[in-house]
């Protein structure tokens, strides 16, 4: 595809920035020059790019591999990634992203955290997986990430001067350089990795307003799959316990003390007279509690 001025292909632009995260040469396919002189800056060039459903499965999957081993690697034990498989595949199949690859993989990392990724891939921390206290509370987390990817979250906070604003100058310009036919992105600090901002996104949560539209996605998840809001949403509950209260980092699930409060009573409202049919035995979440029991060490605090 051929630009002119200001529209960038977004083919091509997906391939620059994951070419930038992953540290290898920019793709063949960049065949086009761009006029460097009237697009100077990453923040402009994300601006003028709007993301197709393609180039979201293409972020994703390229990325996907890239954040886990980031992140902390795969949690190498096949009996829980198998259960947890299990319990997402039938939230996933209430996706209306048909053509998403939806995956799931539990991270080697003990931060009590959940991310996704555009395209479908999620990724659950094992140290969350240490405080769910039901199947309910799990799959809340993931139909909360789902809601990121369904809504095409991170595509829209791209966009947005706060994702690429940890970037030096240098970086900025080598990520525009790097669609150009001529860039060459292998070596030199302008070839930071991009998918720092991106880990930082996902893991880090996004705009309050956005946080709010993935929790309700929650309950569209739960009304189609018959899980219990009430249970679900008590582990917002659990990380209000588990985070010291003068906290001011967020996290994909966690937005503070009075945002993340705000949340829990709208989801509890949400969750009031929605039939219940009580919490099933299921064997996938037995098995997954045998590597991972609940730990209950922290007192509920009132208030």
């Amino acid at each position: 595809m051929r630009l002119n001025k200001s529209n960038i292909s977004r083919r091509v632009l997906t391939s620059g920035i994951v070419g930038l995260s992953l540290g290898v040469a920019a793709p063949a396919h960049a065949q086009f020059r761009l006029d460097l002189g009237k697009l100077k800056d990453l923040g402009r060039m994300l601006k003028s790019v709007n993301l197709d459903e393609e180039d979201e499965i293409e972020l994703g999957n390229e990325l996907f591999g890239a954040l886990i081993q980031t992140m902390g690697g795969s949690y190498r034990n096949s009996d829980a990634q198998s259960a947890v498989t299990s319990i997402a595949r039938k939230l996933f199949e209430t996706s209306a992203r048909k053509a998403f690859g939806w995956e799931v993989a539990i991270i080697d990392n003990n931060e009590v955290n959940a991310w996704a990724l555009p395209g479908g891939k999620v990724g659950v921390n094992k140290g969350l997986l240490r405080y769910v206290d039901s199947e309910d509370e799990l799959a809340a987390v993931i139909a909360h990430e789902m809601g990121h990817v369904e809504f095409s979250h991170a595509a829209k906070e791209m966009r947005k001067k706060a994702f690429y604003s940890g970037l030096s100058t240098a970086a900025q310009a080598a990520a525009v350089a790097a669609v150009d036919k001529e860039a060459r992105i292998g070596t030199g600090a302008g070839m930071k990795s991009i998918s720092l901002p991106m880990m930082r996104l996902v893991t880090a949560g996004y705009s309050r307003d956005l946080e709010m539209e993935a929790d309700m996605h929650i309950v569209e998840v739960f009304a189609k799959t018959g899980y219990n809001i009430l249970r679900g949403a008590s582990f917002y509950g659990t990380l209000l316990d588990i985070i010291p209260r003068k906290t001011k980092g967020t996290t994909s699930l966690f937005a503070g003390y009075p945002e993340t409060k705000k949340r829990l009573a709208a989801l509890q409202a949400a969750g009031e007279g929605a039939p219940d049919s009580g919490a099933l035995f299921n064997p996938d979440y037995y098995a997954l509690k045998q590597s991972f029991p609940t730990r209950k060490i922290y007192k509920r605090t009132a208030g």
